[in-house]
């Protein structure tokens, strides 16, 4: 016999006290999604019944919306990408969702795990006082984002995206913004153009190589192999790694696209080592627009990614999740970026 106050339209928050359940399994049993099991479905349903709940719409939900706590779960599984160079990077992904979060009047609480393994991540998850997580999947492969498919919690991922998987993600438009650099550099007569790329995969590096290849072949310009340079990802090692290549004798080509901002500062560091003029001698372009790109020497010319609204974008849909009313298949969403010329490429035209 449950002890409790029947009330015309009880809210998801009451139901959940009573089957001692979270409000987000609730949500999931009442608009019969998938995330809880069916004993625990027909838990819910029989005592949001006995307590007079009726589905007439959004009434039950509007309550729900003023009581949910969202976690963000920030993930660095080895530190060579989400580090110190892009603290600001992931602040603005921060500020984006709290906007939203706060617009919605949810709780937000922030997690950071550095370098734990994410099983151990996905178990720590297991029974918390949240009702969504919003996971900063950067480091993490497809394997590692299918091992938080045993949550019942509503999941979105931001910085990553692995189409086969069934998650929504929500992350920049790599292969568009990898088009712009190109183009930029084509229209500054450019056709010799190699890559500088990461020895660490991540979704976003696998969409900017593909993306390459992709825009070069759109320009009909060859992707000739011996302008892609591999470097590790960090900037100290990158210098090392660039350098490297730069030992070796051959033709190099007139420009690099570079994978991201920190590893274009590894590969400038490493071209003024070795006594090349940057643009004169090689033009550079990256990707991110992190703060320091405006400082470097010569300034770095980028793709600026919408931190902001990737993650205003986020929270709406875990919002929608945590509802009740998104649709049953899962939403990869990109963000397109802007192109922001600085020093760093010269024109040869």
């Amino acid at each position: 016999m449950h002890l409790y106050n029947k009330r015309m339209f009880p809210r998801i928050v009451d139901i959940a006290k009573v089957a001692e359940v979270s409000p987000s399994a609730v949500s999931l049993a009442l608009n019969n999604k998938t995330g809880v099991s069916i004993e625990v479905k027909q838990k819910i349903l029989h005592i949001a019944a006995d307590m007079g709940y009726k589905a007439t719409g959004t009434d039950f939900l509007r309550p729900f919306h003023n009581t949910a706590t969202i976690k963000l779960l920030k993930i660095a599984k080895h530190g060579r990408i989400i580090n110190e160079h892009h603290n600001a990077f992931i602040t603005a992904y921060m500020e984006g969702i709290e906007m939203r979060a706060k617009k919605h009047n949810f709780k937000m609480e922030v997690s950071f795990f550095d370098r734990v393994p994410v099983t151990e991540i996905v178990e720590a998850q297991k029974g918390i006082a949240a009702d969504g997580l919003i996971v900063l999947g950067t480091e993490l492969d497809a394997q590692e984002l299918a091992l938080f498919s045993v949550l019942s919690l509503p999941i979105v991922f931001i910085d990553t995206c692995f189409p086969m998987l069934a998650h929504d993600c929500v992350d920049m438009d790599n292969v568009d913004g990898v088009f712009k650099a190109i183009n930029y550099l084509y229209t500054n007569g450019h056709r010799n153009i190699g890559m500088v790329k990461s020895n660490r995969e991540t979704g976003n590096f696998k969409l900017r190589d593909w993306g390459f290849r992709e825009a070069m072949d759109f320009f009909s310009l060859p992707v000739l192999e011996r302008n892609i340079v591999s470097v590790d990802p960090g900037f100290e090692q990158s210098i090392i790694d660039m350098g490297k290549y730069l030992h070796k004798t051959g033709p190099k080509p007139t420009a690099f696209f570079c994978l991201n901002d920190t590893i274009a500062y590894g590969c400038m560091r490493a071209l003024r080592d070795h006594a090349l003029n940057i643009p004169g001698d090689i033009s550079i372009i990256g990707f991110d627009d992190l703060p320091s790109s405006g400082l470097t020497e010569p300034p770095l010319t980028t793709i600026q990614v919408a931190t902001r609204q990737i993650g205003r974008v986020a929270l709406e849909k875990l919002a929608e999740r945590i509802s009740g009313s998104a649709g049953d298949l899962p939403e990869n969403i990109f963000i397109s970026g802007k192109l922001v010329p600085r020093g760093s490429v010269k024109n040869l035209s």
